[in-house]
């Protein structure tokens, strides 16, 4: 199992802003299963990207390697035009 959320505003933020990666098993009443997603929040709003049904683990992997990239491209953009 792993189970992780990570502040992301500065401590002294009245923000609530957090990632939290997980992957364990889950019971939703009918058995249960494996549940894999990140979350990213920010104050009310949260984006989850999770390992659907029709998913293999090693394609979550892949859109988890996507989001990296694109998030690196833009902070290199970012960073760039201040």
């Amino acid at each position: 199992m792993y189970n992780k959320r990570t502040w992301i505003n500065k401590d002294n933020s009245p923000s609530t802003g957090n990632v939290v990666a997980f992957d364990g098993e889950v019971d939703w009443g009918d058995g249960k299963t494996r549940s894999i997603f990140l979350s990213v929040s920010d104050c009310n709003v949260s984006a989850r990207l999770h390992k659907s049904h029709d998913d293999t683990v090693e394609d979550f992997i892949d859109k988890m390697k996507l989001l990296r990239d694109e998030i690196n491209l833009f902070i290199n953009h970012l960073e760039a035009n201040k």
